[in-house]
C-alpha cells in the first residue's frame, strides 16, 4: 500500500529498537514502514531521487548506497525509532542518546558537494511544547557518579555555555569537554589558557529542565578504536589533565587576590594622603613587595603584548 508495483531494490528489517520498523529502498527513491510494510510512506529527507541499490545499518545510522550518486548517511535513527503521536502532548520529552566515539578535531569548511560530517560530540535531542522568551532552558552533564561537570543555560553568562531553545525540535551536542580553567582578561599567557580536558571513555548523565519539567537520560562515549588504549589509561590520563587544569586555576585565583589586594591597599593610601602614619606605610609597602615576590614567580608581569613572551622567560603558569 502507498508503493504499488514498484520494484524493491532493497528492504531492511535491521532495527531491532522498533517492531514492525522497515525501510526500504525502490527504483523510485525511499521509503518506510512502521508496521511491517502493510503501510509506506515516503522518507526521501534530502536524498536525490535516485535509484536505490542497498541498505545496510551500522551502529544505528542507516547507509544508502544510490546507482550514480554515491552514497548518503542518515545519522541516528533514534528519533525515527521513537517516533510517537503521544510526544506531542509532553512538555518536555527527551529521545534516546545514540554512543558517540571520542576523538578529536571539529567539522571543516567542506568543498562543494562534500557530505557534512557528524557533530563531533553527544548528540541529544529533546522535544520542547512550548516556549517563552523569558523561560529558563537548562542541561546538566553529570558524570558516571551523577556529580555535576557542567550546566548550558538559555540564561547562561558566558557565550559558550548559553543554549538556543525553541518550541517543538531540539539538539544539543556536548562536545565531551570539561570546563576550562578560569581566565584572567588581559594576562599575557604563551598558551592562551587552559582547557577541560576531554571525557574518558564510560557512561554519563544529562538532566534538562524547561521551567518545572524535566527529564533524565544517560549516554555512553566510547573510545577511539584507532588507539589501543585501556579504561586505566584514559582515567590516568584525564586524572592528571584534570589536575593541570585546577592547579592552574589556583595560579589564576592567586594573581587575582594578589591585584586585588595590592589595589585596595593602594586606594587605602591615597585616602590616608600625607597624614598616613609612617608606620603604616611601611607595612603596605612591605606586603606588597612581599607579594610581588610572589607574583613573579607564579606569573611573567613583564609581558604586555603577545610578543612579549619570546623576550622574557616564561614562568610557572
Amino acid at each position: 500500500n502507498g508503493i504499488g508495483a514498484m520494484h524493491f531494490a532493497r528492504c531492511i528489517r535491521a532495527d531491532k529498537k522498533r517492531q514492525g520498523l522497515l525501510y526500504c529502498g525502490t527504483e523510485y527513491g525511499m521509503y518506510i514502514s512502521y508496521d511491517d510494510g502493510v503501510n509506506w510512506k515516503p522518507f526521501q529527507l534530502n536524498l536525490p531521487m535516485v535509484p536505490i541499490t542497498d541498505l545496510t545499518i551500522k551502529e544505528n545510522d542507516l547507509v544508502v548506497a544510490t546507482q550514480g550518486r554515491s552514497f548518503w548517511v542518515l545519522d541516528d535513527l533514534t528519533i525515527v525509532q521513537q517516533k510517537d503521536n503521544s510526544i506531542m502532548s509532553k512538555n518536555l520529552f527527551s529521545f534516546g542518546v545514540n554512543d558517540a566515539y571520542r576523538f578529536d578535531g571539529s567539522q571543516n569548511p567542506n568543498p562543494k558537494n562534500a557530505g557534512m560530517n557528524p557533530p563531533n560530540g553527544s548528540v541529544i535531542n529533546y522535544f520542547v511544547k512550548d516556549i517563552s522568551d523569558s523561560a529558563k532552558v537548562s542541561i546538566d552533564i553529570l558524570d558516571k557518579n551523577k556529580k555535576l561537570i557542567k550546566t548550558f543555560s538559555t540564561k547562561a553568562k558566558e557565550k559558550e555555555d548559553k543554549i538556543e531553545v525553541s518550541k517543538g525540535m531540539n539538539q544539543f551536542v556536548w562536545n565531551m569537554e570539561y570546563t576550562p580553567a578560569e581566565k584572567t582578561e588581559g594576562l599575557i599567557l604563551w598558551h592562551g589558557n587552559v582547557t577541560g580536558p576531554k571525557a574518558a571513555p564510560v557512561r554519563y548523565f544529562y538532566k534538562i529542565k524547561a521551567e518545572k519539567d524535566s527529564v533524565e537520560g544517560s549516554f555512553t562515549i566510547k573510545a577511539n578504536p584507532v588507539y589501543n588504549l585501556t579504561q586505566q589509561d584514559y582515567d590516568e590520563q584525564f586524572n592528571f589533565l584534570i589536575s593541570v587544569r585546577d592547579k592552574f586555576d589556583e595560579i589564576q585565583k592567586a594573581g587575582k587576590n594578589i591585584r586585588d589586594i595590592r589595589k585596595q591597599i593602594s586606594d587605602f593610601m591615597d585616602k590616608q594622603g600625607k597624614d598616613v602614619p609612617k608606620e603604616i606605610k611601611q607595612q603596605a609597602d612591605t606586603i606588597k613587595k612581599q607579594m610581588t615576590v610572589i607574583e613573579e614567580a607564579l606569573h611573567q608581569t613583564k609581558a604586555k603584548s603577545g610578543q612579549d613572551v619570546l623576550n622574557f622567560p616564561i614562568l610557572l603558569d
